[in-house]
């Protein structure tokens, strides 16, 4: 079997349905997919059943306990028996030719992980203008790249995505080098990211938007961040740090300094969420760490944020920002206006 996609699923009763239909519609059908149902309290579960009746390449899992995006992926992938793992959430879905696509590259350069584009999709004007993000324009990076190398030149082309969706990876590769996602944290596609990038040794990029991204209210990248997402980031920095200390010296000089700036962004959005949450949830959070962990967060996330904070408050209440904000919703507006609309799986 060619392919194992485990798509995680947790109250997207409404989205589903959408997204294991364009599964079934794939062209190519050497693949499997496990649902993992994180004990959802809607109707994720029947509409589950129904898009996939009758159909043996579907098997769902469903966790005694609501659990996590980590904990839920973890199981999927425990039980993926395919050549290549993907990584499809419950609210996405692909597009018709993507597993086509894929299988293609990596056969035709001998991969052992392949990068991809993604496209994102908007369910209201409000949700475009405050969570907009770019996944189309990338810049695309040739060749066939050990793992190290390829992160470089993505970052230097600004294409380096820390998604875990957004990329295929032999499994055998994950299971040599026992490499999981870290259990209750939220942006835990960044640390497994990082941890797995030194691995593969032929490595590509095929910048096609195969991944369809659905930007809606509800979602982790929509809602309003808390400590849980200042904690992620921060356990995720810190691990990295500690990674890189460790083995900076097998590794090329652009390779740690592309690995050293992508710690420091981690820890700087950390840092930034805290602009949006309440002091006493700050201090309350604070109040549960150890001394030395207590240590750590003072020093390279509250500090961090207590030094740039009043930089951040100058530039957007300038003049200069708030023409840039201006002039920049001004393309978002006409590239709406020429986009063609996005066929649905299945039509």
């Amino acid at each position: 079997m060619r392919f194992s996609i485990v798509v995680a699923a947790y109250n997207v009763e409404r989205y589903i349905g959408e997204c294991l239909e364009s599964l079934k519609s794939q062209s190519f059908g050497d693949f499997e997919c496990i649902v993992v149902n994180d004990c959802s309290q809607d109707g994720t579960l029947d509409a589950i059943g129904r898009a996939i009746a009758c159909d043996d390449r579907f098997t769902v899992l469903t966790l005694e306990r609501n659990s996590g995006l980590s904990a839920a992926r973890n199981a999927g992938m425990a039980a993926a028996a395919g050549e290549f793992i993907m990584f499809l959430d419950g609210d996405d879905y692909y597009a018709p030719e993507a597993l086509e696509r894929l299988d293609a590259r990596i056969t035709a350069d001998n991969l052992d992980m392949l990068y991809f584009g993604a496209a994102s999709f908007y369910e209201s004007r409000k949700l475009r203008r405050e969570h907009y993000e770019n996944q189309e324009v990338r810049e695309s990076v040739g060749g066939v790249h050990c793992g190290p190398d390829m992160y470089v030149l993505m970052e230097r082309t600004k294409a380096f995505r820390p998604s875990a969706c957004l990329y295929t990876v032999r499994k055998a590769l994950l299971d040599t080098c026992g490499l999981r996602f870290l259990d209750g944290i939220l942006h835990e596609d960044v640390l497994f990211q990082m941890q797995l990038i030194p691995h593969p040794q032929r490595v590509a990029f095929l910048n096609e938007p195969l991944y369809q991204r659905r930007m809606r209210e509800g979602s982790i990248m929509t809602t309003r961040p808390t400590m849980r997402n200042v904690h992620g980031l921060a356990v995720t920095a810190q691990r990295m740090q500690e990674w890189l200390a460790a083995h900076a010296g097998e590794y090329s000089r652009e390779f740690c300094e592309a690995y050293a700036w992508r710690t420091s962004d981690t820890r700087e959005v950390a840092a930034r969420y805290l602009r949006e949450i309440d002091e006493a949830d700050v201090a309350a959070y604070r109040k549960g760490l150890s001394t030395e962990e207590l240590a750590a967060f003072d020093m390279h996330v509250l500090g961090l944020w207590r030094s740039m904070g009043h930089v951040y408050d100058e530039y957007e209440t300038s003049h200069a920002y708030r023409i840039g904000h201006a002039l920049i919703a001004i393309p978002q507006k006409i590239r709406k206006l020429v986009e063609l609309p996005q066929a649905k799986p299945g039509e």
